[in-house]
């Protein structure tokens, strides 16, 4: 837990992290009086949850609600499993070079056009900016951690 120093002393060992700071003067105030100088000390971990909480916020004030995110990668998922299976059928049953270009015809025509605006900057997923090591880490941390409750 978080650390309260008051007067450049360690006050109290376990504050909550993610207790406003207005909440913290208040209390400083009322029991170390209000001309005190305090601070909130954060481990790393405390420190990155906190940081957590803030983009997650930031994102359901500036871009959507997590019912819409879900909304969308619902979206994204339904569109990619059926563009893949069409893909899938079609390229199972292909007999010739020219059966394979054609196989991918559908695909194209729904997501091609997602390459090019990533390359050129138009499109950036979060995934890019996160770095590949730290999603595939959480993807296995969840999955694991899902399947572990099942």
């Amino acid at each position: 837990m978080a650390k309260l120093k008051v007067n450049n002393q360690v006050v109290e060992q376990y504050i909550d992290p993610t207790r406003p700071l207005s909440i913290v003067e208040q209390y400083v105030a009322e029991f170390y009086g209000s001309d005190c100088e305090f601070s909130v000390e954060l481990s790393d971990t405390e420190q990155q949850m906190i940081n957590r909480i803030q983009v997650r916020s930031d994102v359901e004030k500036q871009v959507a609600d997590s019912q819409s995110l879900l909304g969308t990668t619902s979206d994204t998922t339904h569109l990619l499993l059926n563009e893949l299976s069409g893909f899938v059928n079609k390229l199972s049953e292909a007999n010739s070079l020219e059966d394979v270009k054609a196989s991918v015809t559908s695909l194209k025509a729904s997501i091609g056009d997602i390459e090019g605006k990533v390359a050129t900057g138009e499109l950036t997923f979060p995934y890019q900016s996160k770095g590949l090591d730290t999603v595939k880490q959480e993807i296995i941390e969840r999955a694991n951690g899902v399947n572990n409750l099942l």
